[in-house]
């Protein structure tokens, strides 16, 4: 019989069956299989439900869906700040915004032509930018920190965001 050593960090020695790496993979599959079924019944149900009060697919689109879709990144997001990582949550959302924006619409047009509604050109797209170019400035201004009220101003741009998208499409 070897003698286990001790990691020191959490008091688990070397070889412990506590230290297995299948227990976060188990939960991980997991938590990938509830979300590919949680999306599957949350954007028909919110297409549907959007549709029959009235709001346009492209306003669904820009915003319901996006904010269910985002959902898995807002949660990752305050987990990493609430473990003492914040780093880690503008590493997950530039990550995903790129991810997003040059893999999943390079691939999905790859398959198909994508139709690009007027709305992008005159609202999400004008919109987008500015917030990126606020985010900037922001992070300049502060020495690379993100301050409350800054968060506070990017949320209210949000909800500025889906009110102009409602009232003028």
């Amino acid at each position: 019989i070897t003698p286990r050593e001790d990691t020191g960090e959490t008091g688990k020695q070397v070889g412990d069956p506590r230290n297995s790496n299948w227990k976060p993979l188990g939960w991980m599959i997991f938590a990938l299989t509830f979300l590919i079924l949680a999306s599957d019944l949350l954007i028909p149900c919110v297409d549907e439900f959007a549709g029959r009060i009235g709001i346009p697919e492209a306003v669904i689109a820009a915003t319901l869906v996006a904010f269910g879709t985002s959902t898995p990144e807002l949660m990752t997001a305050i987990s990493a700040i609430r473990k003492g990582h914040p780093e880690l949550t503008l590493g997950n959302i530039m990550g995903a915004d790129a991810l997003n924006i040059l893999f999943v619409i390079g691939v999905s047009a790859t398959a198909t032509p994508l139709a690009v509604a007027p709305v992008f050109y005159r609202i999400q797209a004008p919109m987008m930018i500015g917030m990126l170019l606020l985010f900037q400035v922001y992070l300049l201004l502060n020495k690379n920190e993100f301050r409350r009220w800054q968060g506070v101003l990017l949320v209210v741009g949000y909800i500025a965001f889906i009110t102009v998208q409602y009232l003028f499409h």
